[in-house]
C-alpha cells in the first residue's frame, strides 16, 4: 500500500478518519492525499444573497487544507509523507477522481450513523464511492480508535460468484498485516456445505491458501446484527465485505447491505468492489 486518500470536510468524524489513516501509513509507510472538495453556493430565488468572490472562496479553503497539512507533519515529526488538494465540484465525484488520478491504494472516509434521514444526508457522499469507485474504501465510525489489525473477517455468500481481482486484493491487505481471516458465510444454510465443492469455496480457498484463515456460518436472518455481532464476539479489527453489482430490480427496491453496515458497524468496513 503506497498511497492513501483521505477527504475531508474539517469535521471530528473526517478528523478521526484522518487520525485512523495516518497510523496506517506509518504502519505501511504510505504517502497521505488529504483532499477538501467543495460547491460554491449558488444564490436562488429572488433574494439579494451577499456571495464571497470566488477567489476568496478557495483561497480561504486553501489555507484551511495547508494548516491541516502542517498539523499532520508536525504531529507525526514529518515521517509522513503528505500531500493537500481543495477541488470544487460535487465531492463523491472529485473523490473519485482524485482516486483515480493518484492511483490511490485505499481510500479513507469517516461516517456517522442515526436515523434514515441522517443516513442519506450525512452518509451519502460515503456511500457514493462506496458504490462507484474500484478503489477499496476503509469506512471508520466516529468512534473507531487505531488498534494493529490481527484479525479480520471477511463477509461473503457462496450462493453468489466471488470476483477473483477482488479476493487478491483483499489478501493482499490481509498479507500486509499478517492478520487472521475469519470467513464468514452469511447466507444461512440448511446444513453445512462442502464448500470445497463450491465454485466460490474453490476461488476462495485459492486465494486464501497462503493466509490463516477460518470457516464460519452464518446462524441469523439479519444480516448486519450477525456480522456486528461476530465481529464482536471475535475480537475483529476490521470487517470486510465486497459488494456485487445488483440487477435494476435490486437496485431500486434492495437495500444494499454494505451501506447498512456502513451506518451501523462500530468496526472499522473495508469494502472492495468487484
Amino acid at each position: 500500500m503506497k498511497t492513501i486518500l483521505v477527504p475531508t470536510d474539517y469535521s471530528d468524524v473526517a478528523n478521526n478518519a484522518l487520525q485512523y489513516a495516518v497510523e496506517l501509513a506509518k504502519f505501511s509507510n504510505a504517502k497521505i492525499i488529504l483532499l477538501h472538495a467543495y460547491q460554491i453556493p449558488i444564490p436562488s430565488g429572488e433574494a439579494l444573497t451577499l456571495m464571497v468572490p470566488m477567489q476568496e472562496f478557495e483561497k480561504e479553503n486553501s489555507k484551511r487544507i495547508k494548516k491541516l497539512e502542517k498539523k499532520i507533519i508536525a504531529e507525526t515529526s514529518g515521517k509522513i509523507k503528505i500531500e493537500s488538494f481543495i477541488r470544487t465540484g460535487f465531492v463523491s465525484d472529485e473523490i473519485l477522481d482524485v482516486a483515480k488520478e493518484k492511483s490511490v491504494d485505499l481510500i479513507v472516509m469517516g461516517v456517522t450513523g442515526g436515523n434514515k434521514l441522517t443516513e442519506t444526508l450525512l452518509g451519502s457522499n460515503t456511500t457514493s464511492v462506496i458504490k462507484q469507485t474500484h478503489t477499496p474504501v476503509l469506512v471508520i465510525p466516529k468512534d473507531a480508535r487505531y488498534k494493529e489489525v490481527k484479525k479480520i473477517v471477511l463477509t461473503c455468500n457462496y450462493n453468489e460468484p466471488l470476483n477473483e481481482s477482488a479476493i487478491k486484493r483483499f489478501t493482499q491487505f490481509a498479507k500486509l498485516f499478517k492478520a487472521k481471516i475469519l470467513v464468514l458465510d452469511v447466507e444461512k444454510p440448511i446444513a453445512i456445505p462442502m464448500y470445497e465443492n463450491n465454485v466460490a469455496g474453490e476461488v476462495l480457498e485459492k486465494s486464501l491458501k497462503n493466509v490463516e484463515h477460518v470457516m464460519f456460518y452464518s446462524s441469523s436472518d439479519d444480516m448486519t446484527e450477525e456480522i456486528n455481532s461476530f465481529a464482536d464476539t471475535h475480537k475483529c479489527d476490521w470487517i470486510a465485505m465486497i459488494p456485487h453489482k445488483h440487477n435494476i430490480l435490486n437496485r431500486l427496491f434492495h437495500e444494499s447491505n454494505t451501506k447498512k453496515m456502513a451506518f451501523h458497524t462500530h468496526t472499522p468496513l473495508l469494502s472492495i468492489h468487484d
